[in-house]
């Protein structure tokens, strides 16, 4: 049972959920943190079946959300919706242009993300349902987190 125990504390200290601190998340998640994010709204058209997901950097790295060669990019911030619809669960990447969705940054004719980054579907996509979403958000060696705290990804009703 000591093994077991101990285990769990190690794996918990490696992920960064435990730290000097009483309060906060940890040296991990200190040394990972790019910035926070919060969902700015979450839009299911009911005639249409459109799905539209807005999320809002609170505070962070700003930068490219697709590769642009005419540009010599520092900083490319890798950005995922993911949906649970239908049994099933669907990623959009930003920088991924071979799906159907639009996914428009707000400044650089869309290509980056400086204070919203905003995800639509195709008409249809939840004809058959849409339950949750997910948005997941770093670069090279860091990570965006839900609205201050120690969660990268929460799940949020649709």
């Amino acid at each position: 049972m000591e093994r077991v125990l101990s285990l769990i504390c190690v794996l918990f200290f490696l992920a960064g959920c435990l730290g000097t601190s009483s309060i906060g998340c940890g040296e991990g998640y200190d040394e990972m943190h790019a910035g926070d994010y919060s969902i700015d709204s979450i839009t299911l058209d009911a005639t249409t079946n459109q799905l539209s997901v807005v999320v809002k950097n609170e505070g962070g790295a700003s930068g490219f959300i697709r590769e642009v060669e005419s540009l010599e990019q520092e900083q490319t911030i890798w950005i995922t919706v993911h949906i649970q619809h239908n049994g099933q669960t669907t990623s959009i990447r930003g920088e991924d242009t071979g799906h159907s969705w639009a996914v428009d940054g707000d400044s650089n004719n869309g290509d980056s993300w400086a204070s919203t980054v905003t995800f639509t579907s195709p008409d249809g996509f939840c004809d058959s349902g849409c339950e949750e979403i997910r948005f997941s958000a770093g670069y090279y060696d860091g990570v965006f987190y839900h609205d201050g705290t120690c969660e990268s990804s929460p799940w949020f009703a649709i």
